[in-house]
């Protein structure tokens, strides 16, 4: 009993299975379901579909059919592939490339040869039913006549032209051509380049602030004159010296002269400059200095020149030094040294038995030499003494010549008067004597009261 009901539960199943409907089935790739198939969503068991290639796919193989059994649906044998178009074919006197290939979808681009031009489509597609489109044909190249220019003309003149003729453009006198002067028959038809225009060029007399014009004067400047120009002194030239009189009628580049400034000059060691200041124009000078102790070695000035830097190069201050002092003869001095600094003094003095004549200390000056100059050192003398009745002179004592020379005339002078003055008593006594006699004495002079 157990196994009869078993039995016939599998076989109400299987029975259940069997009658189970499908959904909407899915094929293999690049295929969708045949006619009224595709609007469906569910399909009764024992349901038979056909698939078929999508647009532009063609059938490789394989059956189209799948059926319902039980809720699935059998396999599709069916195999799709891309449509091939196949060349296209040939085009004279033009190419034919396929930058894809030649199935469905790819394109055709077709080019003309130099001196054709395409007549159609250049680019023809693969599509379900073969190539989209005839191919286009390339025929040969010819322009109409270039437009006519104002103030211009061309040559040469013709009703037709070639591809790749050329024609030439002129202005009439007084004016200039502006553009290309020659335009060619190009491979569509026209000429290239666009064609110029004739314009009258006058440029207004060339001015430069603070410059002077050197060249290129005229009475009328048309294009292409060339003028050029100085800066006046003091001022620099910025960029080119020279401009062009253009198509536009404007003088180009711009020029322009700046003023010539300098910056700080040098400072230099253990000295200054003056004035001091943030920038200096051409011309200006300043004045360099040193401290105390040092002296100046070079231009004492230094001026802003035309290229912007002060000349000459700035100086140095140099310690002032001086070497060793004159040596004298008979004589030394002290401090005894290899060098000696700005305003030290040396001291002088002389051996036993000489005396000092001139200044005792000397000084290193601020020229490197001391001042004032050397002493001499002089021997001493004794000057000698004279003696009269009542009283001795010293002469003066002197050194050197000068107290010889002095001596000596003291010498002669005091002999040269003892002398007279004994004669002239002599004299008075004798004349004394003849007149009044031995009894009596004459009066004393005062001469001779002096003497005795």
């Amino acid at each position: 009993m157990g196994v009869t009901y078993f039995l016939l539960c599998c076989l109400s199943l299987a029975i259940t299975a069997q009658a189970q409907d499908c959904s909407r089935p899915v094929g293999g790739p690049n295929m969708v379901l045949k006619d009224k198939d595709i609007l469906l969503e569910t399909f009764p068991d024992g349901t038979q579909v056909t698939f078929a290639c999508e647009v532009g796919y063609i059938s490789a193989g394989g059956s189209a059919i799948s059926i319902c059994q039980g809720g699935s649906w059998t396999p599709v044998r069916l195999k799709c592939e891309r449509k091939n178009c196949g060349p296209i074919g040939e085009v004279e006197n033009g190419n034919v490339d396929y930058p894809e290939g030649t199935e469905f979808g790819d394109r055709a681009v077709i080019t003309c040869h130099d001196g054709f031009i395409l007549v159609g489509k250049d680019k023809i597609y693969c599509q379900d039913k073969g190539w989209a489109n005839r191919l286009p044909v390339c025929e040969v190249v010819s322009c109409d006549p270039p437009p006519a220019v104002a103030d211009g003309t061309f040559k040469p003149v013709s009703e037709s032209y070639s591809y790749r003729d050329v024609v030439q453009y002129s202005c009439q006198k007084g004016y200039t051509l502006n553009g290309s002067i020659s335009a060619s028959c190009s491979d569509d038809g026209t000429f290239q380049p666009a064609p110029p225009s004739c314009i009258m060029v006058r440029c207004s007399d060339p001015q430069v602030d603070n410059a002077e014009l050197t060249e290129g004067s005229q009475r009328v400047y048309g294009y292409m004159a060339t003028v050029t120009f100085k800066c006046k002194t003091g001022f620099m030239m910025t960029g080119a010296n020279s401009q062009r009189c253009e198509i536009n009628s404007q003088w180009s580049p711009p020029l322009s002269c700046k003023l010539i400034t300098c910056k700080l000059p040098p400072t230099v060691e253990n000295g200054s400059f003056s004035p001091n200041k943030t920038s200096y124009n051409y011309g200006e000078a300043v004045q360099y200095s040193c401290q105390k102790n040092y002296t100046l070695s070079g231009a004492k000035s230094v001026t802003c020149s035309d290229n912007g830097i002060f000349t000459p190069g700035p100086p140095t201050c140099i310690l002032i030094t001086c070497k060793l002092p004159p040596t004298i003869e008979n004589g030394s001095f002290s401090p005894n040294k290899a060098s000696y600094n700005y305003g030290e003094a040396v001291q002088y003095s002389c051996q036993k038995g000489y005396t000092l004549s001139g200044a005792k200390s000397v000084t290193c000056s601020d020229n490197g030499i001391f001042t004032p100059g050397p002493p001499t050192c002089i021997r001493s003398t004794t000057p000698p003494t004279t003696t009269t009745t009542t009283t001795t002179t010293e002469p003066p004592t002197g050194n050197g010549e000068t107290v010889k020379v002095m001596l000596i005339v003291l010498a002669v002078i005091g002999t040269s008067g003892i002398c007279l003055l004994c004669a002239f008593c002599i004299y008075k006594k004798k004349r004394g004597s003849g007149r009044g006699g031995p009894d009596k004495e004459a009066p004393k002079s005062e001469e001779e009261v002096a003497l005795s």
